[in-house]
């Protein structure tokens, strides 16, 4: 899971609790991440997103 730190939208709290409830679940949290893709961000969102797709189709 990806939750940024400046999200107003939804809590950090509740990105916690819902990778604390999903078994093998990660949780990156970005500084300065709102509820949006920045596009400074995009770059490494995009790895990470690419990594969990590698992680999962290896299972």
């Amino acid at each position: 899971m990806i939750h940024g730190f400046a999200d107003r939208m939804c809590d950090v709290s509740g990105g916690r609790a819902t990778a604390e409830a999903i078994p093998g679940a990660e949780l990156v949290l970005i500084e300065g991440m709102g509820h949006n893709l920045p596009p400074g961000l995009r770059s490494q969102l995009a790895a990470r997103i690419a990594e969990f797709v590698w992680r999962a189709e290896r299972r």
